[in-house]
């Protein structure tokens, strides 16, 4: 069980780890009966909806897909001078759905237009409610927007969708995202039968469900796309454009983000140490350190690597200065797609590890000639002496929200309540392990510890 102070002081966190293979009902006295020992039975949930891994990253694809904001008030701002009645588009969902269930999303009879996205061969198809459809075109001919049944609509009806549709195109093209294909009125459909045999019965399908307005009347209008249409029409967004992308998403939901908190940490040092030496570091042993960006033990000025959680998507350099005896960091940059420490060296030392193994007997050369029961009786304890960490040297930490990460900016200047000659912190994966003072041995710089977490 291990103990770790949170944000609060007096609140603990508390980690255990408990083997269920060796719990039982409470011991009784010799002299008692043996009660009966119910077996344990693996907990199930049932009526659960099932969704596979390829549905799961059409929903993510679909946000590279999506209009730039306002794109859809733009469209409805069109739709409202043609019909002369409030008009209002809202995304009520987005499913990804095998191809199988496309009747269970279309009606039929409906309003059916295929859609062309650019020069690609798959299709889309844009179903408007029939009830919908109906008020649309009574609106459009002069009338009320009255709803003539549920028939099916007129070739001459059809015709005046078809317009309907090309005007709300005109408007959604230019506000689609840099490379993605432009949609445009290919036919329209006679029933799900022949959207269907279009649209084939491979692979899984995104359903977008939104809910429309028409002055008094309210319709659905769902947008079907294939699979196959999604893979192919992914445009090449820049890792900027994504970037801004993202961090548009997390300002809109910036109230839900407000409460998470963090440390974002200030690195100015490395060293690498295996497992095995880090767990047999003792009170004032010296870690001698491979780089050093800075040196608060003199009170100079450096540089520092700003890193947030495990620090494998990026961080910010900054430089370190002192003021009013206090260290503070000026972001000078945002370094994005970085490895972390540990994926880097894990990653470039895998091949200079392959020389100390004898290919043809497959075992380290200090097993050779050792007998094979001993060779076999090794554990993967034994492993940890070969398995190096990235030990940082910490200036400073400061607690952060995920709301203050994402208005980080270039100049921006950070305040990291240190001061110059007090102890520097040694983590792990962001994790403290020891805490230590800066010292110099031999000519090389090292950190002497003088606590261990």
């Amino acid at each position: 069980m291990s103990l770790e102070p949170d944000d609060e002081p007096g609140i603990y966190e508390r980690t255990m780890l408990v083997d269920t293979r060796k719990l039982g009902p409470p011991a009784k006295p010799a002299s008692a009966p043996a009660a009966p020992v119910a077996p344990w039975k693996p907990f199930v949930f049932t009526h659960l909806e099932k969704v596979s891994r390829a549905q799961g990253l059409l929903s993510e694809r679909i946000r590279w897909l999506t209009p730039n904001p306002g794109t859809l008030e733009t469209v409805c701002a069109r739709l409202k001078a043609l019909f002369d009645v409030d008009v209002r588009l809202t995304v009520e969902s987005a499913q990804a759905r095998p191809m199988t269930e496309l009747r269970r999303f279309l009606g039929d009879p409906s309003f059916l237009a295929v859609l062309a996205p650019g020069s690609l061969k798959g299709r889309v198809v844009l179903e408007i409610e029939l009830s919908l459809a109906h008020s649309a075109v009574d609106l459009l001919l002069g009338g009320a927007g009255e709803t003539v049944g549920l028939r099916p609509l007129t070739d001459i009806e059809e015709g005046v969708m078809g317009y309907v549709v090309l005007e709300a195109l005109k408007e959604l093209v230019p506000g689609l995202q840099a490379g993605v294909p432009r949609p445009r009125l290919d036919s329209v459909a006679r029933g799900v039968d022949e959207v269907s045999a279009r649209l084939g019965e491979d692979g899984p399908m995104l359903a977008v469900h939104l809910n429309a307005l028409l002055g008094t009347h309210r319709g659905i209008v769902r947008l079907v796309v294939p699979s196959a249409v999604l893979e192919a029409a992914e445009p090449e967004v820049a890792s900027a454009q994504r970037s801004e992308r993202r961090r548009a998403d997390m300002k809109a939901n910036g109230r839900r983000l407000s409460t998470l908190r963090d440390w974002l940490r200030a690195e100015i040092g490395v060293a690498e140490l295996s497992a095995q030496d880090l767990a047999s570091l003792r009170i004032k042993d010296v870690l001698l350190l491979d780089a050093l960006s800075a040196r608060p033990d003199k009170g100079e000025p450096g540089t520092a690597q700003l890193r947030l959680g495990m620090g494998r998507t990026g961080h910010l350099a900054a430089d370190v200065y002192l003021e009013n005896g206090r260290y503070r960091a000026r972001i000078t940059d945002v370094v994005p797609g970085e490895v972390g420490h540990s994926q880097a060296e894990s990653a470039g030392g895998s091949e200079e590890n392959e020389e100390f193994t004898n290919p043809e007997l497959d075992v380290p050369p200090e097993l050779e000639g050792a007998a094979l029961d001993d060779a076999n009786n090794r554990d993967g304890s034994d492993l940890l002496s070969d398995l190096p960490l990235q030990v940082a040297v910490e200036l400073a930490r400061v607690p952060i929200t995920a709301e203050q990460v994402v208005g980080l900016r270039t100049g921006q200047v950070l305040e990291l309540r240190r001061g110059p000659g007090e102890p520097v912190d040694l983590s792990v994966n962001g994790k403290v392990v020891a805490r230590g003072e800066l010292v110099e041995m031999d000519g090389q710089l090292g950190v002497r510890i003088i606590h261990l977490g």
